[in-house]
């Protein structure tokens, strides 16, 4: 019994801290939140953006391992499309004091992506349905200089609108893609929310510069 009520008493903390960061703040209230979250994203001149200490389209992988940590899971993941994407995967990221997963994009083109594929030095399925290849101790080597292109975060505390608006703003646009997933675009600041009302939530960022990535495949739905 004690040991339940312990169990209980921990989850309601976790679940009590976790409403505390992300709900709306009253705005004459300082906020009080730790240095490293989410909405905090750095703008610069040449119009890339920096966020959990890492500079998209600067920072390289061996910049990125030692700031985030080697605990990691690092490799090329195709898709069904044959698509493939070199990915760092932290399943336990923390940001301040809210747990998340994160995923770092490299900057790699598909020549170089295929190449690695055919030197792998194992491959596999994951649990939906892509091909992971884990790559020769050469290629990791060679990559620790190329860098990082952008960045998805997936919270394990779900949002909602009025936690999106409080924290990153008004979006420059809102595209609703169907009924359950809404995308709040910042432009200015390289960031795409996503809002879904069934799933997890994902947060993608990406340098300014390049914010054609994450609008572009959202065109269709402007004109409904």
């Amino acid at each position: 019994m004690t040991r339940t009520l312990l169990t209980l008493g921990a989850f309601a903390l976790i679940c009590a801290l976790a409403f505390v960061v992300l709900k709306p703040q009253n705005p004459q209230s300082p906020m009080g939140t730790p240095a490293n979250l989410p909405w905090q994203i750095d703008t610069h001149a040449d119009q890339t953006s920096s966020v959990f200490g890492l500079t998209l389209e600067h920072t390289t992988v061996a910049d990125a391992l030692q700031t985030l940590g080697e605990d990691h899971e690092l490799g090329i993941i195709s898709d069904s499309n044959d698509n493939s994407g070199l990915e760092i995967y932290y399943s336990h990221f923390k940001t301040g004091p809210l747990q998340a997963k994160l995923i770092i994009a490299v900057q790699a083109d598909q020549t170089q992506l295929i190449q690695m594929q055919e030197n792998a030095s194992s491959a596999s399925f994951t649990s939906s349905g892509s091909r992971k290849f884990l790559l020769n101790e050469n290629d990791l080597q060679n990559i620790r200089h190329w860098p990082i292109a952008s960045l998805n975060l997936i919270p394990a505390a779900s949002l909602d609108e009025d936690i999106i608006l409080a924290r990153f703003g008004q979006p420059s646009e809102r595209i609703r893609v169907d009924e359950n997933s809404e995308h709040f675009l910042y432009p200015d600041r390289g960031l795409e929310v996503v809002l879904n009302q069934e799933g997890k939530e994902l947060l993608q960022y990406v340098a300014p510069r390049s914010f054609e990535k994450l609008s572009a495949p959202l065109q269709r739905y402007r004109t409904k």
